[in-house]
């Protein structure tokens, strides 16, 4: 008997039980690898929980650079911070201005606490950083300490 003879034909309700089986498996695969921000993204996070928001890590000879999303937030509702090689971005996202006269028909932006701790890979120098923040991105650079930074050892003969 043949595989094809064993299995009945699938049906159309048997493909779209199986499509939402799988996308209901990506999704808790997603929550399951990526904790909290994933629940942010589906919109199953609990309400007056803080937020982490994404953040990319790009290292150069010399230094690091952590770029973090953050629309809608200024320089003055954050605080950025370093203890050793961790950096820590805390700040508050504000709630959409809704008027005495208006209804909010839809909130999916995620408003509130943001907190983010972020390793540095390698020892970085804490008098040499730099944080600006434009556009809805803040972008805080790095320095490597001396200890970090990579160097050519030269091969004596003997």
């Amino acid at each position: 008997m043949s595989q094809r003879e064993s299995r009945p034909e699938q049906g159309p309700l048997a493909v779209s039980v199986e499509r939402l089986r799988h996308e209901l498996d990506r999704w808790l695969e997603a929550a399951w690898s990526q904790g909290g921000r994933a629940l942010n993204a589906i919109g199953w996070r609990a309400p007056g929980r803080d937020f982490a928001p994404a953040v990319d890590v790009i290292e150069s000879p010399e230094e690091f650079l952590v770029l973090v999303d953050l629309p809608g937030c200024e320089s003055q509702m954050l605080e950025v911070s370093l203890t050793g090689n961790m950096l820590t971005i805390v700040g508050q996202r504000p709630e959409p201005p809704v008027g005495e006269h208006q209804t909010l028909h839809s909130a999916e932006r995620v408003c509130g606490r943001i907190e983010r701790s972020i390793p540095m890979p390698a020892p970085v120098d804490p008098d040499h950083v730099q944080a600006t923040c434009r556009d809805g991105v803040l972008s805080v650079r790095l320095m490597k300490s001396e200890r970090a930074k990579a160097r050519q050892i030269q091969i004596h003969t003997g």
